[in-house]
């Protein structure tokens, strides 16, 4: 009786309530993800937007490559980390976790990487942008493997 009166009481925690919603600034990370489709297909890559994979996670954008591999690519804006930190969030350091541990080659694209290929000329910014999507896609999806039938539906 005592322990329900005093659970009555509780409430949730701002920063749990905060793990599971939305924050404007991740809008603007989702506002990146067509510039970085339009970059790797200029490359060559055919891109996904927003697929789902069989285990039901969301992946920002889904690159197939030539040789048939699938490349999962999150954009992980500032609502994927701590407050004023490099280090991520329970909910996004889980759901790499899981995405990895299922086969999924991923790789994770911190906003404050892609901000900084920002260049005046845009011809340049392009440049840099696609250099740096190859140089990421290359180092960070060691464990790439073929793309079955049924892993992204």
């Amino acid at each position: 009786m005592f322990a329900q009166s005093l659970l009555a009481h509780v409430r949730p925690l701002p920063l749990f309530r905060a793990a599971f919603t939305a924050s404007p600034s991740s809008n603007a990370a989702h506002c990146r993800v067509p510039v970085l489709s339009q970059a790797l297909e200029a490359l060559g890559f055919e891109t996904r937007l927003e697929e789902r994979t069989r285990e039901g996670y969301s992946i920002d954008l889904m690159v197939l490559t030539r040789d048939g591999r699938s490349i999962a690519v999150e954009v992980d804006g500032p609502s994927h980390f701590l407050e004023e930190s490099r280090t991520p969030t329970g909910a996004t350091q889980l759901k790499r976790r899981q995405l990895r541990s299922f086969g999924h080659a991923l790789v994770s694209l911190p906003f404050w990487e892609w901000e900084a290929l920002h260049d005046k000329d845009p011809s340049e910014r392009r440049r840099k942008q696609r250099q740096y999507l190859l140089t990421a896609l290359r180092q960070r999806a060691p464990c790439q493997r073929k793309r079955a039938k049924t892993d992204v539906q």
